[in-house]
């Protein structure tokens, strides 16, 4: 896509197993007439509820003040109880980075208070350390959980101090205590208030980096987080710069994939390699399928695949559960047996926020023999029990960095529909992933890291 040349707004709905998506189709650079969020952006002083704090919210504040207008959810920037001209003052000072706190709720609507004067900063996992050098912010970070730190070579150089802080399930709090962190950033909304009541002079924050959504990324958690970040760490242009990069990929996909009817559609299924028949020396009875609220599922659908998971789930199951907080749902090998399915894309995870490292295929940055990437697609297509043509081994990086599965999508779509994806390369888009948005130089994706076996 070329960025010297504005893109034509194309607005499409997209019929996906029963709700419509709206999308705008843009280029790839920074456009301020598309709202990055669908919904108001959750930070005390976005007055006059869009997406963003700026001047608007001065004008609107001052409304407020003057009686014209009524106060809304975030006008009351400082948390005082009232709306006055200190408000102004604090969205001002969010404007032009002189703030020394912000409010705002987190990506599980919990509110919180954080001191914007951070220069220690601990990550959970690869979405919050990938975040961190996606907003050129490396420096900051002292330490990372265990699955990053195996690879923190590659995030942040040979010879890194960073340390590691092993198991973030159950932390160890007397360590992390002596690391003097500013903020913790969480990698799951579960247990992030134990955390904070443990750690009471560390801001501990649970973004939304935990929850994608591939199909509609503007109404996400995980947007939301970005963003967030972006306001929390002086680093907005650039939290919106990433956000609409992945929109521009999120766009180019569905302009291809539209057009695909149902019949069309090949019958994929998402699921985990690990906990699966596939995998040597695996004894189990069922069979793990990521849901459509999983985004998993969702990059199947923007890939232009049928998910089987709508076949031989039931559809409350299928759309996440009554919480829709159902993420994978185990299934009976009969059913899997009766699917009839074209693809099979299984997720494998390496090492586990908990801090173990999991049986099966080496993958991921780290990683650049396909040796056991290859040795369990080829395990995975002799396996007698059921009959599928396609198989494809891929990297729990894809689900839990900070890409947000966008990147699988177009991986999928490139495998699963190669007529209408000769180009572009999505090899390229994984480069200028790691390149320019996590400022890695002198690495290549294609050569040193394996991320899905066969590689389409």
């Amino acid at each position: 896509m070329d960025n010297k040349v504005l893109t034509a707004i194309i607005i499409g709905a997209l019929l996906v197993s029963g709700v419509a998506t709206v999308i705008v189709l843009g280029n790839d650079n920074r456009s301020d007439s598309r709202a990055l969020l669908d919904e108001e952006l959750q930070i005390y002083g976005n007055a006059n509820g869009d997406w963003r704090v700026d001047l608007d919210d001065v004008d609107y504040l001052n409304k407020i003040i003057s009686g014209e207008r009524e106060s809304t959810k975030f006008a009351d920037a400082n948390k005082d109880g009232v709306v006055d001209e200190m408000d102004v003052e604090q969205v001002r000072a969010l404007i032009d980075r002189t703030a020394q706190f912000i409010w705002l709720l987190d990506g599980d609507s919990k509110l919180k208070r954080i001191d914007l004067n951070i220069s220690r900063v601990g990550c959970e996992y690869y979405s919050n350390t990938e975040l961190m050098l996606i907003l050129g912010l490396e420096d900051k970070v002292v330490a990372v959980d265990n699955a990053p730190y195996q690879t923190k070579d590659f995030y942040f150089g040979s010879g890194s101090t960073v340390v590691n802080m092993m198991n973030m399930n159950a932390p160890d709090y007397e360590s992390i205590e002596t690391l003097d962190l500013d903020v913790l950033l969480t990698f799951s909304y579960a247990g992030s208030q134990a955390k904070q009541d443990m750690l009471p002079d560390v801001d501990v924050i649970y973004l939304g980096m935990y929850r994608p959504n591939v199909l509609e990324p503007t109404k996400s958690e995980y947007f939301q987080g970005i963003l967030k970040a972006g306001y929390i760490f002086g680093a907005v242009e650039r939290a919106e710069a990433y956000m609409d990069w992945l929109l521009g990929i999120r766009d180019m996909i569905y302009s291809k994939t539209a057009g695909i009817s149902n019949d069309e559609k090949p019958k994929v299924l998402m699921t985990n390699y690990s906990n699966s028949y596939f995998q040597t020396g695996v004894e189990t009875s069922t069979w793990s399928v990521y849901t459509s609220i999983d985004p998993l599922g969702q990059a199947c659908l923007l890939a232009g695949g049928h998910p089987v998971a709508e076949d031989i789930l039931t559809p409350e199951q299928y759309f996440g559960g009554p919480d829709r907080t159902l993420y994978g749902v185990k299934v009976n090998p009969e059913s899997i047996v009766a699917a009839d399915i074209d693809w099979a894309f299984c997720h494998c995870v390496m090492y586990t926020f908990g801090g173990t490292k999991v049986p099966g295929p080496e993958h991921g940055y780290g990683v650049s023999d396909t040796t056991t990437m290859r040795g369990a697609y080829h395990t995975a297509m002799s396996r007698e029990m059921v009959d599928i043509p396609n198989i494809r081994i891929m990297a729990g990086d894809f689900r839990n960095g900070a890409s947000g599965c966008m990147l699988l999508a177009l991986y999928m779509a490139k495998a699963i529909h190669p007529d209408l994806f000769e180009d572009p390369n999505p090899l390229e888009y994984h480069q200028k992933y790691v390149s320019d948005w996590m400022g890695i130089e002198d690495y290549d994706v294609s050569t040193q890291a394996v991320f899905i076996y066969p590689c389409p």
